[in-house]
This record gives C-alpha cells, structure tokens and sequence, in this order.
C-alpha cells in the first residue's frame, strides 16, 4: 500500500513541474495607440509584445483609437498584450 501513495505523489510532482502555471489572460479593450510601442487604455498602460500583428498595430496605426483583442501577461514593471487582433474604432 505504501508504494501506491509514493507512486501517486511522485506522479503528482512530475505533472506540477511539467504544467507551467497561467499567467496569461485573453482580453478585449479599446485604447490608443501612442509612438512608444504601447495602448494606453483606461490609465492603464500596455506594451505591446514583438509579433506580426503587433507590429502592424504600433508602425500603421499611431494616435488612432483601436480595439483590441489578445493575451494579457504580468511582469513586474509592464503589462504585455500578444494582439492577435484588432481593429480601428471612429472616435
């Protein structure tokens, strides 16, 4: 019995150490975009993270208001969104 409750604890740790934890969150805002790489919505201020849309977002679209949906993830000094889209919204 007791080599059942050690196989299943070692189990368990392997599966702990193997799922990296959440730590990014899928989210839909709307805020401007400014020439630093980041949306400023809400007071709240959001770098945007290095891919081709992304990209897109912060060279073509500079002072305009935008809709954007992506994942959210927490560093200690910055808010990063991964847009996986977005769109233009009239002011």
């Amino acid at each position: 019995m007791g080599r059942i409750y050690t196989f299943v604890f070692v189990m368990l740790m392997v599966i702990c150490f193997l799922v990296p934890p959440v730590a990014a969150y899928r989210i839909t805002f709307v805020g401007e975009v400014n020439d630093n790489n980041q949306i400023v919505a809400d007071n709240e201020i959001y770098k945007v993270d290095n891919n081709a849309v992304g990209d897109d977002l912060v060279l073509n679209y500079i002072t305009q208001k935008v809709k954007v949906v992506g994942t959210l993830k927490y560093t200690r000094k910055f808010k990063i969104i991964t847009v996986e889209s977005f769109e233009v919204v009239e002011k």
